[in-house]
């Protein structure tokens, strides 16, 4: 298995990207979203924490289709500020509070949360502290639901420097990101892996964004020199077409056991 080592976030193309563009990427978009979240099933009135929230399509969801009660965080500035317009827009500002925080430090007191939902962050974090948090702040018995990058196959070696030195992507195949939950102290672990659609992803932005939103968002982001050098490039190009049979994204769902005592659990953040 691969080291899990933190990269440093606010160093990354992926960052530069939600700062610049003010749009979320994860794969399988809003499609994926929502399987994930029907497989945690959640009821009315659960408190929720909505890891990397992004610009908080995911939050408003959760609220309104499940009337969940939902704390989401994200540790960009921007995404903050674009998820607390939406929530307000939306109404459900009542129901919804956006936080600017990091996940490997959750400033939230032990067993808080009936529910965690984390869409495209653990591959940029230390994914063992990152899990060790979501262990404290979940109750016993809680759900913990994760969609993130999955590697189909074993991956080639320069798919590997590919992703962990250009991109900062912790990469992991399906049993791997199992092991880690367990690793974790989650039970009942059970996945799905999926393979990369491009007109599902271009779908998902449209539905979320609209057109107008999205043109504008790839706009700033090619124009943003940082991002456009690292990916309208012909060797990028080239790995894009050469790599995709290994790429795609896996549904994670575990359960935090019914008899674990949090050591910390007295301890407020």
């Amino acid at each position: 298995m691969q080291s899990t080592e933190r990269p440093e976030p606010h160093k990354t193309i992926p960052f530069d990207i939600w700062e610049t563009s003010g749009s979320t990427e994860h794969l399988g978009g809003i499609y994926a979203t929502q399987r994930l979240v029907e497989s945690c099933c959640i009821a009315p009135g659960q408190v929720v924490l909505d890891i990397g929230c992004g610009t908080g399509y995911t939050a408003s969801y959760l609220a309104q289709k499940y009337q969940a009660r939902v704390v989401a965080i994200d540790i960009s500035p921007r995404s903050v500020e674009e998820a607390r317009k939406r929530v307000f827009k939306e109404g459900i500002s009542h129901q919804v509070t956006i936080l600017q925080a990091d996940a490997h430090h959750l400033p939230f007191s032990a067993n808080a949360f009936d529910t965690i939902v984390v869409e495209s962050v653990l591959a940029f974090c230390d994914a063992a502290q990152v899990f060790l948090e979501m262990q404290r702040v979940l109750r016993a018995g809680g759900v913990l639901g994760v969609n993130e990058l999955t590697l189909l196959k074993p991956p080639p070696e320069e798919l590997i420097t590919l992703l962990t030195g250009a991109l900062s992507i912790q990469s992991f195949q399906e049993r791997e990101w199992r092991s880690i939950f367990k690793s974790g102290g989650f039970v009942e672990v059970v996945s799905t892996a999926h393979r990369f659609n491009l007109w599902e992803q271009l779908a998902s932005h449209i539905r979320v964004d609209g057109v107008r939103g999205y043109l504008s968002a790839m706009v700033k982001g090619l124009a943003d020199v940082r991002i456009s050098r690292v990916f309208i490039n012909r060797n990028m190009l080239r790995a894009a077409r050469k790599f995709l049979p290994f790429v795609g994204y896996g549904l994670y769902i575990g359960k935090k056991a019914k008899g674990i005592q949090d050591q910390e659990q007295g301890r407020n953040r």
